[in-house]
């Protein structure tokens, strides 16, 4: 179910799921990279010498972005850090693109009390964090300065979260925190369309926050070494990730992994890198029998969710599994006769948070 320029896009980056690439196909992938390269190039060089200015928002801004496209786990890092600063005291408002929303211009999702906008409305990701966050405003629009604005009128915070703002450079940061996975922190090394990355490396020699997601010390610890002597500018930080308690619908009652894995289960997802979700359920020693696979932030029709639990069935699971930004997506509602586990994505920081690069006066108030 995948569509054909991601199966292309996993081609030309040797994935083993992927034929491999034609030279035609590889040739026309390496000059658009090319040229991707001189413009991003480019806009970035204008903003860090001064040509082209900044804008700066009432509060200190931190962004959380990546380097690569899609499957670094931003989206719970970012909510990982906002319940970090909201229990240190501080007001916290995440400011987004909104990705995916139907609704243009500034959106309010969320004051921190009340949802206000759902999908196909709002963007996906935006609504995960609104819903994971009580207490922290999400505001949307591709302007993140003018988003930003609407955010300090309402809620007068002391940190506005940039989500996915590591390419945003209209606005000034006074942190950014690139997540890498640690399994392919570069992928193939390539520009895009030719590879994943969205900025040549060299762009991480700076002072930042690196972090490399999904850690697994028996497999990634010398790519944690490797990574500070090749960006001595940086902090590289360690986060493992893990799946926490599922929850099962209808009903929205929460288990352990524990209880699911002595059931025969099929799993579904439309994300960028759903292997590692496939992987993940592998790990946890669940039963999957098969993986429905959909794009990125996909959104599920009706009768396509009946031909998918109707497919399921057939196969004899006693259940589907699926995450939560695809909850977000199946209208946070189910009627199936099947049910469906959906499992959250959990972060665990195995360093210090350095406090220092980004004092705020309202930790620990």
């Amino acid at each position: 179910m995948m569509s054909w320029w991601q199966t292309a896009f996993q081609s030309l980056q040797g994935e083993a799921e992927a034929p491999p690439p034609g030279l035609a196909l590889r040739g026309a992938a390496a000059l658009l990279a090319c040229l991707y390269g001189v413009g991003s190039g480019s806009r970035r060089r204008f903003y860090d010498k001064g040509w082209l200015s900044r804008k700066r928002l009432p509060a200190p801004v931190l962004s959380v972005g990546n380097l690569v496209v899609g499957g670094t786990g931003k989206t719970p890092f970012t909510a990982f850090l906002a319940r970090r600063y909201q229990a240190a005291g501080c007001r916290v408002v995440i400011v987004s693109r909104g990705y995916g929303g139907r609704a243009t211009g500034i959106q309010v999702i969320s004051d921190g009390q009340r949802l206000l906008l759902r999908p196909p409305q709002a963007g996906d990701e935006a609504y995960l964090l609104a819903q994971k966050l009580p207490g922290v405003p999400v505001v949307t629009g591709a302007d993140r300065y003018q988003a930003g604005l609407r955010a300090w009128e309402a809620f007068q915070p002391d940190l506005f979260i940039l989500d996915d703002g590591f390419q945003h450079f209209q606005l000034h940061r006074d942190l950014d925190v690139v997540l890498l996975d640690a399994a392919q922190p570069f992928g193939n090394g390539c520009l895009l369309p030719r590879g994943p990355l969205r900025e040549p490396v060299r762009t991480l020699q700076r002072p930042l926050i690196l972090v490399l997601s999904r850690y697994d010390g028996s497999r990634h610890h010398q790519t944690w070494i490797d990574l500070q002597k090749a960006f001595p500018a940086a902090v590289v930080l360690r986060a493992a990730f893990r799946l926490g308690q599922p929850v099962a619908y209808p009903g929205g009652r929460r288990l352990s992994l524990a209880a699911l894995a002595q059931k025969k289960l099929a799993a579904l997802a439309g994300l960028a890198r759903p292997e590692r979700f496939a992987a993940s359920l592998r790990e946890a020693g669940l039963n999957i029998q098969h993986f429905f696979v959909f794009p990125d932030h996909h959104a599920f029709a009706r009768q396509e969710v009946a031909n998918l639990t109707a497919a399921a069935t057939r196969r004899g699971v006693e259940g589907l599994l699926t995450t939560e930004k695809d909850w977000v997506r199946l209208a946070g509602e189910w009627l199936a006769a099947l049910p469906l586990y959906v499992v959250p994505l959990m972060v665990d920081l195995l360093d210090d948070w350095p406090d220092q690069l980004l004092p705020l006066p309202c930790q620990g108030k």
